[in-house]
């Protein structure tokens, strides 16, 4: 049974000074002022388009997710095309995750701007995606994120944004809901305040107030759009015994929770995510820690009423992964086929864990998937690749009509406020 303990201290805490970083609009460049600013301020981004009623816009997400669903039913086994693109729109962050290798970026200049955004939806939706998550680094941090969620909306994708919450107010949540989030993924790895900046590698206390406030204001304020809220939790020795608090904490908001082991890479990968930080990898107690926990949350899955949105599936992926002190993450993936990645400058990647292919982005796009020797080259990334677990739920719900009804049902409950 999960029971709620303090965390453990870990690791050293990184402060990152003024996290007042914005884009100037015009420039699309990342901006250090280096002096203190409010940075609720983005909540003043004007809107743009015509303002729809609430009961519009959740009438419309419904059916775009109906439609999505019923796509999956019918198709999801028989893709060769990829449905879900993960779209980093900047390598720019006001947190400094040790987990995380975005914000440690020299490299990152420009994103592509509004118009070479609307080439790229457009070329996505022709190779067959039909789902995006906009995600970073922070994506908040682009001052135009709502110009940026309108555009990919109205090519016709569902849209995921991913951010860790500092930056959300009531203004701007109600802004990116009108724009067409349709998903809200929230990082919330604790709810102890301590343990919460040194996963995020901050030292100010007010930070785990603030994105707890997010998330509590956020909650409230979905089920007008009919949105969803996901809280994202990463679970190591630090935040193992907090499991238990945290879907709790999701179930008392009516959200949904995804908890998942941490994947460190044995590599650095040129614009990806993960960090390749030995000192992370669990072994011997911490391990043996982590396996019990995914057992509980198993046994949580089971559970009449658990807001878990992750399948029992992947949950056991984790479970024999920790289990066995030998056992790596890598499997044979169809990355590329059912997903893939952009990073900001428009380059294209088989998955969010791989470096970009040579030759290829958004503009010719269409290209790469006319290829008959596409597959061919997917294997030239895959095959080196230490793997994951974290991606396998992408083709789990495309392949697994249990898994994908399970989710919908899930998800459906979560829209419609229903406990």
């Amino acid at each position: 049974m999960l029971t709620n303990q303090s965390a453990s201290p870990q690791g050293p805490t990184i402060n990152p000074g003024p996290d007042v970083t914005a884009v100037d609009e015009s420039s699309n460049e990342v901006l250090a002022s280096g002096k203190a600013a409010d940075p609720l301020a983005i909540k003043s981004i004007p809107a743009t388009g015509r303002r729809y009623g609430d009961s519009f816009i959740k009438v419309s997400n419904f059916l775009l997710k109906l439609k999505f669903f019923f796509f999956l039913v019918f198709r999801g086994a028989k893709l060769d095309r990829p449905y879900y693109v993960h779209y980093q729109i900047i390598r720019r962050c006001n947190f400094r995750c040790g987990s995380c290798v975005t914000w440690r970026d020299e490299t990152f200049g420009k994103g592509l701007s509004l118009d070479q955004m609307r080439l790229a939806a457009a070329n996505l939706r022709k190779v067959g995606l039909k789902s995006i998550a906009l995600t970073g680094g922070e994506p908040l941090l682009r001052k135009d994120i709502i110009q940026i969620i309108e555009v990919f909306r109205k090519a016709g994708f569902i849209i995921r944004l991913q951010t860790n919450g500092f930056l959300l107010s009531e203004g701007l949540l109600e802004q990116i809901f009108r724009a067409g989030v349709a998903d809200l993924f929230i990082s919330f790895d604790s709810l102890e305040s301590d343990t919460f900046e040194r996963i995020n590698g901050l030292s100010r206390p007010d930070a785990f107030h603030r994105v707890k406030k997010s998330i509590e204001t956020a909650a409230a304020i979905s089920k007008r759009f009919g949105a969803n809220i996901f809280l994202t939790a990463i679970v190591r020795k630090d935040n193992a015994a907090e499991v238990a608090a945290l879907h709790d904490f999701a179930k008392e908001l009516n959200v949904l929770i995804g908890i998942f082991g941490l994947e460190i890479p044995f590599e650095d990968t040129p614009k990806t995510i993960r960090a390749n930080d030995p000192s992370l990898r669990e072994t011997g107690e911490g391990r043996a820690r982590l396996k019990e926990t995914f057992e509980n949350l198993i046994e949580l899955k089971k559970s009449p009423g658990n807001r878990l949105s992750v399948s029992a599936r992947l949950l056991g992926d984790f479970l024999e992964f920790y289990a066995d002190a030998n056992r790596g993450m890598r499997w044979q993936c169809r990355a590329g086929k059912l997903y893939m990645a952009m990073s900001p400058d428009g380059s294209v990647s088989v998955c969010n864990g791989t470096s970009p292919i040579p030759g290829y982005d958004y503009r010719n796009l269409v290209e790469l998937y006319q290829s008959p020797d596409r597959e061919e080259l997917f294997d030239k990334f895959r095959l080196p690749c230490g793997g994951c677990i974290c991606m396998r739920q992408l083709e789990y719900v495309a392949e697994d009509k249990k898994d994908l009804f399970d989710k919908a049902g899930l998800f459906l409950k979560s829209m419609l406020g229903i406990s």
